[in-house]
This record gives C-alpha cells, sequence and structure tokens, in this order.
C-alpha cells in the first residue's frame, strides 16, 4: 500500500530537501566560529558580546542597545584600533579581527533622526516589558502572561523536598484545591501578572519651544524637552549635535543655552542625564531594568500587527497623561511623515524578483516579502477601520454606500458587497461575502506555488464592526476603462470577450500543474475558441510595470456540484429546506490534494496488480515440482519479504488528474459537432462530480470515524474548523457532521455532536450580530452587543431583557425568543441541520459560546464573572449601596472591537521542506538527521518570519519534544519555554495551542525535578480548559492523570487520588465500564487508594480492572499480568490489615475485662503477626511504597533513590 507521506514526499521537490541535509554542516560550522569579543565603553568599562563572523558590525550595535548594561548609549560607532567600522561589514571581512581583539565603542554625533531614535529608546524602556501602545487596534494586543505564571520559581530546587524526613504533603498550587469549582473569569489573567511599569518620570514631553529657531539649528540644537522629575522639578532640556544639556528655559521665556552653576547638568545620553538630574530617577530606572531582565527576552520583542493575538476578556486599562504620546507619528516618521507614503505593490513585486538561486538568497528574500507583507496588512488594517468609521472619503462618492471604493496610504480598499451586481446570479452580497475570502485562498495558493514572473497583487480582507473590506495593493494600469487590452487572460464581461495570451498561458499552466487545474476550452460571443487553464472569471493583467498579475483569484477550485444540485434549488414541496443562500459552494485545496492521492493510490495499487499478473502466454496449470518448485518457493519469500513500493517521478508524471474550475457553471463551453456535450467535457464534468461525491462519501464519514476513536479530538470551535480544513471539509457540512455523530449509539459522540452544534450556533451568531453592527453608528455599538448577549445568554438571569439605550434600530426590537427563531432559521438555512427546540434554552454551554463569538466577532469584553444564572441563586443577598445589575452584560462590558484579519502572506516553502524532512527521518528512525534538519529548520524560520511567528512557535514545540525524548530536559524546556511565549503572544492566551504548550512545559519541567512549577503550568493550562470547553473533555484525563502523578511526588496522596478518580469518571462516562481505558484508570486509582493506605478499597478497584483487561486484552498480555499481580499483593494486604484489626480489638476487649473485673496484671505484650505474608507490602515505609507503586517492583527499606515518576506523555493536544 502506498502512504500518503510517500506520495507528499514524491511531490515536493528532493533536491530542497538534500540541500537542507548539506547546509546544516555549513550551519555547525559558523555555530562553531562563535566567540566572544570585548567592547570598551567611554565610561572606562567593557562588556563582552557574543557574535560570529557571518554577522554585520550593525547586528553588533543592536545586542549593544539592547543589552541592559549599555542600553544608555544609542547614538555611537564602534572602531577597531582607531578604525571606524562600516555597519554593513561582516565581521569575516574585518580585516585584523579576532576573538583577542577589543572594539570601542565611541559616542557619535547626533543628527535629528538619531536624536528621534535615542528619545524613543527611552520611551520603550521607561514603558516596561508590557508595552501598552495607545495606538494599537486592541487592549493588550500580544501580551504575555508566562513570567507571571512561573513566579520566581523557574530555576526551582527540589533537592531539600527530596531530603525532607517527615511524610507530610508539601504545600502546591493545588493545595485547598476544589475539582467542582469553575473558574472565575475575573482571574483570567494572574494575580501577579503587573501590568504598569515601575514609574521614573512624572512626565516627559516635546517643550512647547519646538521647533528649533533657524539661528539655534546653526549652533546644533535638534529638539526641545521639558521633564518632570519625581522629585517635582521640572526642567527644559536641549537635544543638541553632541548630547544632551539642560537650559534656562521656562513656560514663559526662551533661553536654550545651557545651565551654569552647581544646576549645571550635561551627558551624551538622555538617560545618563536624567540618572544625574533625579537621584530617583537613577534608583527606580535601576529597579525597572531588574523587572525587565526578569521576563523571557521574546515577552519584550514586539509583535508584528498581521499576526498579533487581542484576548477577548481583557481588564480595562487605566488611561495616564502623556503628553508625548501624541507625537509617535513624529517621533517614527520625523516631520515629512505625511509625504512618505510608500509603493506597496512596487516593494511587494520587487522583492519577489530577488534571486533565490541558493540558500542564502532565498532565506533573504523570504524574509523580506514577510516583512513587506507584515507591513502591508498593519496599513491595510489602519486603512480599513478608517473607512468604516467614515474617516476616509471614497473616490466615487456619488454611487451608492454598497459600491464606494476608496484609496487610502497606496491601498485600494473595496467593501465585500455585490455593488457592480457581479454576484447576481450566484447569490448577490451573500456570494461577494464569501468570494473576498476565497480570493485569499488563491492569492495564497499562487503565493506558494512561487511561479517566477507571475504575481498577485499584495491583499487583505477586514472585517470590522460587521462590515467586510478587501485591500489590495495597487497595480500601474489597474484602474484602465475595461476596453483597453490590459487585460489579456480571462474575462472581464463574463464571456462575451475572451483573452488567451500565449506568454500568460504558459506561465498559468506551472500554476496549474501545482494546483491540479485542468487546460479547457470556452467559446467566446462571436464563437471563438480560447484555451485557458483558469476559470473565466480570474483575470490576467499585464501592467504599466511589465509584469504579469493574476486577479479574481476566487475560483481557482471547482465547484462542489453534488452539495449544489442538493441544497442550492429551491425547495418543492412544503417542509423541504430553504435553498442555499449562494452558489459560491466551492470544493476546498485540501479536499483536491486529498482527492488527488486517493486516485494515485489507486493508480499505483492497478499499476503493481498488472505488474504481478502473470502474462497471457503462460501454463498455469502444469504442476511445478522439484528444483523448479523451490525457485517459485523462493521467489514467493522474496516477494513477501520485498519492501513497499516506491513511487518514482515518472509515476507521477505518468498520472493525469486534473479540475476544470469552469465546469457546472454558465460558461459557454467547446460542444461536439451535433451540438452535443464534447466528451472531454463530459470527462472533466464526472472528474469534479466523483471529488464531490469523495467528500460526502469518503472524507466526511472518515472524520466521524476519527472523532469517535479519538484520534483526534479538538477542545473547541475554532480546532474543529482547522480539523475540517486539513481534511478538505467546507464548513457547510457541520449540520451532517453532526447528523451523522447523531445517529450513532455511541457515548463518545455526543461530545463532539455538542462541540458541533455550538460552533453552529457561534457562526450563526455570529452572522446575525454583523447585520446588526453594520447600520449602527459608533455610539450604538456596545448597547447593541450586551443586548445580544443579554438575549442569547442571560435569559435565566433576565428573560426580558432591553436595551439600555433608546433606538430605532432593528436591534431594540430583539428578544430571546426572536433571537432563538432567527438562529434556528440561521442553522437551517446555512448547514442544513435543525436544532433541537430545547436546546438554546437548556444545553448550551454559555461562557465557551461566549468566548467563541467574541474571538469570531472581535469584541474585547471586560474580564468579570458574568452571573448567568438567576439572581436568586447567584446572588442570594445584596450588598447595600450597591445597585442591583438586571442584566448579565450592561455596554460598559463591551471595552472595544477589534478587526479580524485574512492575510495572504507567503509561507517560506524552504523552511518548511526542512521541517517536513526532518519529521520523516525522525519517522523513519534517523534520530541524528531528523534533529539536524530541525534544527535548520528552525533557524530558517526564525530568518524567514522572525522570532514571534506561529511557525516558528511550532519549531520551537517540535524540537523540545524530541529533545525530551533523548532526556535532554534542560534544552527541552528552554525550547518549550520559547513555545509557550511565541504561542501566547501570537495564537492566542487561551488558544489550544497555547494550553497544549503549557502542559507539555508541565510535563518537562516535572521530569527536570521541578514539579511545584509543573503544577503552576498545569494549573493555568487546567484553568483556560475550563473557559474553553469546562469538565468532562476526554484529553482532561490525561492532564488529570499527569497531576496526580506530580501530586504523589509531593506525598499529598489524597487529592493525588482524587484526580485519578476524576479520570476514571471521565472515562467510565464516555467509554463505557469494559473499556481498556477505563480498566487502566481504574488500575491507577487502585494504585492511588493503596498508598492511602485503604487496601480493601483498592482491590476491588483493581478487581473491576483485571476483569476488563483479562476479558478484551486476554491473560498473557502484560497489562493482565500485571493487574494479576497487583491483585495477588492487595489481598494480601487487605487480610495483613483484617488480622491485625481483629488482634487489636482482641486487646481492647482483654482490657475492659481487666479493668471491671479489677484483676492487677502486667499488660499483654502485642506479638506482631508474621511479615512474610505472601505478596504483603503494608509493612514497607512510605518512600518505598511510592517507588513500589509507581515502579510495580518491590522495593528496598530506607532507599534514598529518588522515585521515578512516570507520566502520561500527551504529545498531541488533538484537534488542535
Amino acid at each position: 500500500m502506498v502512504q500518503a507521506e510517500d506520495i507528499n514526499a514524491q511531490q515536493a521537490q528532493a533536491e530542497p530537501v538534500a540541500e537542507v541535509a548539506e547546509k546544516e554542516v555549513a550551519q555547525e560550522e559558523v555555530v562553531d566560529d562563535s566567540f566572544e569579543i570585548n567592547v570598551l565603553l567611554p565610561t572606562g568599562g567593557q562588556t563582552q558580546v557574543l557574535v560570529n563572523p557571518q554577522e554585520t558590525i550593525r547586528d553588533v550595535r543592536q545586542a549593544l542597545v539592547e543589552s541592559p548594561e549599555t542600553c544608555i548609549y544609542s547614538c555611537f560607532y564602534l572602531s577597531l584600533e582607531g578604525q571606524k567600522l562600516n555597519d554593513f561589514m561582516t565581521l569575516a571581512e574585518v580585516e585584523g579581527l579576532n576573538s583577542e581583539s577589543q572594539l570601542t565603542l565611541v559616542e557619535d554625533a547626533y543628527t535629528e533622526q538619531e536624536a528621534r531614535i535615542h528619545l524613543i529608546r527611552l520611551k520603550d524602556l521607561l514603558a516596561g516589558p508590557i508595552k501598552s501602545n495607545a495606538f494599537a487596534v486592541g487592549v493588550d494586543s500580544a501580551i504575555p502572561l508566562f513570567t507571571a505564571i512561573s513566579g520566581n520559581d523557574l530555576e526551582e530546587n527540589e533537592k531539600e523536598i527530596a531530603e525532607r524526613k517527615d511524610q507530610t504533603p508539601i504545600e502546591h498550587t493545588f493545595t485547598h484545591y476544589d475539582l467542582d469549582a469553575r473558574f472565575p473569569l475575573s482571574q483570567f489573567f494572574p494575580a501577579d501578572f503587573q501590568r504598569s511599569p515601575i514609574r521614573c518620570l512624572k512626565n516627559l514631553s516635546f517643550s512647547g519651544w519646538n521647533p528649533v529657531p533657524h539661528q539655534r539649528k546653526l549652533k546644533g540644537d535638534l529638539m526641545y524637552l521639558t521633564v518632570t522629575t519625581l522629585e517635582n522639578e521640572v526642567v527644559n532640556i536641549t537635544s543638541s549635535v553632541s548630547g544632551f544639556y539642560v537650559n534656562k528655559s521656562t513656560v514663559q521665556s526662551f533661553d536654550p543655552n545651557p545651565r551654569v552653576g552647581t544646576k549645571a547638568v550635561e551627558s551624551h545620553s538622555l538617560i545618563s542625564l536624567l540618572q544625574k538630574l533625579s537621584p530617583l530617577f537613577a534608583q527606580k530606572f535601576k529597579e525597572l531594568q531588574e523587572f525587565i531582565t526578569r521576563h523571557q527576552v521574546l515577552e519584550i520583542l514586539p509583535v508584528p500587527a498581521s499576526i498579533t493575538s487581542h484576548p477577548w476578556c481583557v481588564k480595562p486599562t487605566p488611561h495616564t497623561s502623556d503628553l508625548c504620546r501624541i507625537a509617535e507619528p513624529y517621533l517614527n516618521f520625523g516631520t515629512d511623515a505625511a509625504d512618505s507614503f510608500r509603493d506597496w505593490n512596487e516593494e511587494i513585486q520587487s522583492h519577489r524578483e530577488l534571486p533565490r538561486t541558493n540558500l542564502q538568497e532565498r532565506v533573504f528574500r523570504d524574509r523580506l516579502l514577510n516583512k513587506v507583507n507584515a507591513d502591508f496588512t498593519e496599513a491595510a488594517i489602519k486603512g480599513a477601520i478608517s473607512i468604516v468609521e467614515g474617516n476616509v472619503v471614497p473616490v466615487n462618492p456619488l454611487d451608492a454606500p454598497e459600491s464606494h471604493m476608496y484609496i487610502h496610504n497606496n491601498i485600494f480598499f473595496s467593501k465585500g458587497f455585490d455593488g457592480r451586481g457581479a454576484f447576481e446570479k450566484l447569490g448577490g452580497d451573500e456570494a461577494a461575502h464569501v468570494a473576498a475570502g476565497k480570493d485569499i485562498e488563491g492569492a495564497r495558493a499562487l503565493n506558494g506555488v512561487d511561479v517566477e514572473n507571475l504575481h498577485s497583487l499584495g491583499s487583505a480582507v477586514i472585517d470590522y464592526k460587521g462590515v467586510r473590506v478587501v485591500a489590495q495593493s495597487i497595480v500601474s494600469g489597474i484602474f484602465r476603462r475595461q476596453d483597453d487590452n490590459s487585460i489579456v487572460y480571462g474575462s472581464v464581461d463574463n464571456g462575451v470577450t475572451i483573452a488567451a495570451d500565449e506568454k500568460f498561458h504558459e506561465l498559468v499552466g506551472q500554476l496549474a500543474k501545482a494546483l491540479h487545474i485542468d487546460e479547457h476550452t470556452l467559446v467566446d460571443e462571436k464563437g471563438e475558441k480560447k484555451s485557458l487553464f483558469t476559470s473565466i472569471e480570474t483575470k490576467g493583467l499585464q501592467g504599466d510595470d511589465g509584469r504579469r498579475y493574476l486577479l479574481d483569484l476566487y475560483r481557482i477550485n471547482p465547484v462542489d456540484i453534488e452539495f449544489q444540485q442538493q441544497e442550492c434549488a429551491a425547495p418543492k414541496e412544503e417542509g423541504d429546506l430553504p435553498a442555499y443562500p449562494h452558489k459560491m459552494t466551492l470544493l476546498r485545496p485540501e479536499l483536491i490534494d486529498l482527492y488527488w492521492e486517493h486516485r494515485f493510490r489507486q493508480y499505483i495499487k492497478e499499476k503493481i496488480d498488472s505488474a504481478q499478473k502473470p502474462e497471457s502466454g503462460e501454463e498455469q496449470a502444469k504442476p511445478v515440482e522439484g528444483a523448479a518448485k523451490e525457485e517459485t518457493d523462493a521467489a514467493a519469500e522474496e516477494q513477501a519479504a520485498a519492501p513497499e513500493y516506491e513511487v518514482t517521478a515518472e509515476d507521477v508524471a505518468n498520472f493525469k488528474l486534473a479540475f476544470n474550475p469552469d465546469v457546472f457553471t454558465e460558461v459557454k463551453t467547446e460542444t461536439g459537432e451535433n451540438g452535443e456535450k464534447d466528451s472531454v467535457l463530459a470527462e472533466q464534468e464526472n472528474t469534479v462530480r466523483e471529488a464531490s461525491k469523495f467528500l460526502q462519501t469518503i472524507v466526511i464519514p472518515n472524520l466521524v470515524i476519527d472523532l469517535s476513536t479519538y484520534l483526534v479530538s479538538p477542545i473547541d470551535g475554532n480546532a474543529l474548523s482547522k480539523t475540517m480544513h486539513k481534511r478538505g471539509i467546507n464548513m457547510r457540512y457541520l449540520g451532517r457532521i453532526a447528523t451523522l455523530a447523531g445517529s450513532i449509539q455511541n457515548a463518545r459522540l455526543v461530545q463532539i455532536t455538542d462541540l458541533t452544534i455550538q460552533e453552529m450556533i457561534i457562526r450563526a451568531s455570529k452572522r446575525l450580530l454583523r447585520r446588526y453592527l453594520q447600520e449602527l453608528p459608533q455610539i450604538y455599538i456596545a448597547d447593541c452587543i450586551a443586548h445580544f448577549f443579554n438575549c442569547l445568554l442571560g435569559v435565566e438571569h433576565n428573560a426580558s431583557p432591553v436595551p439600555t439605550m433608546k433606538t430605532d434600530f432593528s436591534y431594540s426590537l430583539l428578544t430571546p425568543a426572536l433571537l432563538r427563531s432567527k438562529l434556528y432559521e440561521e442553522i437551517v438555512l446555512r448547514f442544513r441541520y435543525k436544532l433541537p427546540e430545547d436546546y438554546l434554552q437548556s444545553k448550551i454551554k454559555k461562557l465557551p459560546l461566549l468566548r467563541e463569538i467574541c474571538q469570531r466577532v472581535g469584541i474585547q469584553i471586560h474580564a468579570r464573572d458574568y452571573h448567568f444564572e438567576a439572581v436568586t441563586q447567584s446572588q442570594p443577598k445584596m450588598s447595600k449601596g450597591k445597585p442591583v445589575v438586571s442584566t448579565t452584560f450592561v455596554p460598559d462590558d463591551i471595552l472595544n472591537i477589534v478587526p479580524t484579519v485574512k492575510e495572504a502572506s507567503p509561507k517560506s516553502v524552504f523552511a518548511e521542506e526542512a521541517f517536513e524532512a526532518g519529521k520523516i527521518s525522525l519517522a523513519q528512525g534517523q534520530r541524528e538527521l531528523g534533529l539536524e534538519l530541525l534544527q535548520e529548520s528552525l533557524a530558517l524560520h526564525e530568518q524567514s518570519y522572525g522570532f514571534l511567528h506561529p511557525e516558528t512557535g511550532r519549531c520551537y514545540a517540535a524540537l523540545a519534544m524530541i529533545y525530551h525524548h533523548t532526556g535532554d530536559e534542560e534544552t527541552a524546556i528552554d525550547f518549550q519555554r520559547k513555545a509557550v511565549i511565541v504561542s501566547e503572544r501570537t495564537c492566542g492566551l487561551d488558544h489550544p495551542d497555547t494550553i497544549h504548550n503549557y502542559l507539555n512545559l508541565a510535563l518537562f519541567e516535572h521530569a527536570n525535578g521541578n514539579t511545584r512549577l509543573a503544577l503552576k503550568y498545569i494549573k493555568h493550562a487546567l484553568n483556560f480548559w475550563d473557559i474553553i470547553y469546562g469538565p468532562g473533555h476526554p484529553d482532561s484525563t490525561t492532564t488529570d492523570n499527569n497531576i496526580a502523578v506530580m501530586l504523589q511526588s509531593l506525598r499529598d496522596f489524597e487529592l493525588s487520588k482524587v484526580f485519578f478518580e476524576r479520570a476514571k469518571n471521565i472515562h467510565e462516562s464516555i467509554l463505557g465500564e469494559e473499556h481498556v481505558l477505563t480498566a487502566s484508570s481504574n488500575h491507577s486509582l487502585a494504585k492511588a487508594y493503596a498508598l492511602t493506605g485503604d487496601f480493601k478499597k483498592a482491590l476491588t478497584i483493581e478487581k473491576a480492572a483485571y476483569k476488563v483487561f483479562h476479558q478484551n486484552l486476554g491473560p498473557e498480555d502484560p497489562k493482565t499480568l500485571e493487574s494479576s499481580q497487583w491483585l495477588q499483593d492487595l489481598t494480601a494486604n487487605a487480610v495483613y490489615m483484617a488480622k491485625l484489626k481483629l488482634h487489636e480489638k482482641h486487646l481492647a476487649m482483654q482490657q475492659l475485662r481487666e479493668e471491671v473485673t479489677e484483676t492487677s496484671a502486667a499488660p499483654l505484650q502485642s506479638h506482631p503477626f508474621d511479615h512474610a505474608v505472601a505478596g504483603s507490602r503494608g509493612h514497607l515505609p512510605i518512600e518505598d511504597l511510592v517507588h513500589y507503586i509507581n515502579d510495580d517492583t518491590p522495593a528496598p527499606k530506607k532507599t534514598k533513590k529518588k522515585s521515578q515518576r512516570k507520566m502520561i506523555s500527551k504529545t498531541s493536544l488533538r484537534g488542535h
């Protein structure tokens, strides 16, 4: 059988992977060449910087700027033996430089730009590690919690714990933990989380005497500052070419000359000047530096806006006065900021045209492409917000608002409506909304294939306050009239005229081969035949810059014809489902790839079968005897032992399967001689139909099977969506999955059925809420959202909520009953699923539902405890003087709306290839090669994407797990901490990836002996798990078991037993009592009861486990044998304890008789029972009993060896 991995590996180019293996050697040599170099400082001291010959002098300067010891410097150059070094030289190019050399940091003359950079650096330092940006689109953007969760225990020492002689439980974060209590939303941010930095100044701002007069420019003045120190002294400071000094100016008088006498203060660095000027500044600045250094480096670095995570619930941040804040645009860009608009398209395309003949060129190109795309997306987000808020004038103001187009910051914007009627036959605005998202998918596919000389626009789709905005870079010539000849491929008039430029066709052919797009013939209005690869809606533009662009890429994939014919037709009878709202029902690119692989496997299997069939001329009936028979038997054995068929490049080239994106549309196609359908077209239609059937009959049922066996186990709707998309399943099939899962009588599918229904409710709620928000002025948005949530989630608290504001907008008419009715209709319309009537009232999980609606719409809500139940239950008594809140949500709870973004940034193909090659090598048992490839892939990820990117974070996590399996826990922990921080800042604080990373970090810390720190991480993950899903998720049993084992190592046996019991109960409720996993949970629970001394209870539980093991696995299975041994041991202990109790009872009765009869006699001596009872372990010290239970081997008395920690390795949070 041909494996999918083999096909994927064959489809990928073999040369890049081989190149990676070769380049990693060079990379290793570069690492070996690293050395420390001394840098002499102006103060007379020196510092060391770790460098390698490939770094530039600029890199060394940046390292000095970011170092706490030299952060006061920003305007300087480096010299070697008195010679100034060029910033762009590599260290290898500096003549005479070696590890013995000393560089000198020389303070340089300031320019206005350097002075602004110096001031920006100071403001960054004063902002602390958690920088609140007032100009950011969200509250607490990219905020990390790692340091707050870790506390001061990063280097925890467990030696003291191990040497303790008393048997009392050790204090830990789970002490007094209540398993039945839900995690309060008000504690979403840890109590130790310190958002506000240590205050060093009362005010730092530009003086009112700016800008510098002409006569003062000739004296070297650059700008004037006003500073208020913590001592309440107000001073005016001049920034000049030679540094900074306190001047004589006041609010009333201008005198920029230096102050004289004892109050004269000057320095090259503003930080040094302030340290001399204010003792409190010097003290607080030192404390601030110490506070910053307690954070990990990745917690401090800025995150690109395009991948920044915004928490869905936040704490209101105090707004402080900062006169310098409004001047940040000047600090960043200078006085000519308004004239510095970037030509986004030229930047993107010129970066795409950079050479890529070797590794260094490809990495450099990838880095620049990712940077410019991130900058473009950030500018597009800000532009879209300005457009929706009405701050940009459209270029066609006389047209309808839906048709408005905008040009802002050299970016073209339009709204996701069918303003021109192009999608009228496909569903109007509904189809246009979908097409905007599909266009991003098409651009992403084009960028992924990366055909040379074939270009796509910089593009992004931003959803903000219910409005979808499409942003595109502007191509020279794109706004020409349609009758111009700039469109050289495709059609601009729905097939009336069709262009098919030969050169364009050749380039698109390369794209089509990679994306499995079939060439097809179309006929224009004049009857002329034109061959295209792309759909007729896709347009090829010849720009004025000579480049060839593909536009309108929303129809790269073919129609899901089976769904369209089943669901898009108008209802014929009463009771039929309404027609699906649009016909932009396309197959996903992942489904195309899966179907191609499926058919390719069939092709290879047929090839193998045909090769194994005997030729027709051979005689089959003749018996084989003697030597001939021996040869045949040997050949058969050799054939049986032969390896699997190896797929070759020739096999891939000979296999033909492609898809025509224009079939089953209204496009006019070529016909046969009698006007009948062309045979080629009929075959193309059949191919698309078979792929559509493959989705419904194979892929979707297989997903349900995988969900029932927990091969995948998503924790929230986001994880479910990713799981479906990876398998090529569109979200419109949620109803079909829920129906299929609900029709199977299996307790395992109850969880996935509920999660699927919840996802339908979330998506329906998102659409309804967006419609309400579209029409609203800014002032009504918070009231609308709060009222919507009250009608959906706060009905038990208040059955008849009303909006706070009086208005005639449609949301004011919303009631809980009306909202339920609309949701039922929306779910039927979009997911073809009839929701049970009482589901919204009785079965929804309110906090998980609130979380995901906020995330999908971009709502940031107040992190407080919301009362969803009736007042009499949640608040039986109200404090005097406190107003009773009549609804669950109030408008003040809605703190912000952030945009949600889809963008088409290209992936680093080379880094991805190295990562996949490393995974394949590890799967094949080539550990060293696999590890080297993954290390090389990590270096490529860091260089291409930067340190703070989700893809880089996944590399960190993969390497951490590999090092953990090799026993190198220190390295594993280092990588896993980075993975945690990256996922927190780019994916989200409570994203499934972040939870998964915290759980693995806990596992690694425990293996390294830091159990109490591990419990902090695992508790944090468990708390967020409770918000995301609630109790009872199948994967939570692994976490409970791991917590229990950790608690045992801290001797908290009673609490450990409780977690084992919860894990067993979850397994039992989902899998049933007769399942092997339930038996395993019982086996662990029996050991836990044994540790608490309750051998009778342990014996009862172990019997149940043994019965299941024996029935399901057989008597000789290791699990059955282990359980059998435990039964013997526990039985012996139970007998021993029973005899001991009987003996104690006999002694008590004897003493009573002696007291009654007042008989004077010596007390009876207690004769202990024989301790050599077979299998007994009741006499062992507690350390040895723990060791015995965890190791399943008897322990010697009084051993000091640390007990082994047996952990369940949770290598993946399924479904993430």
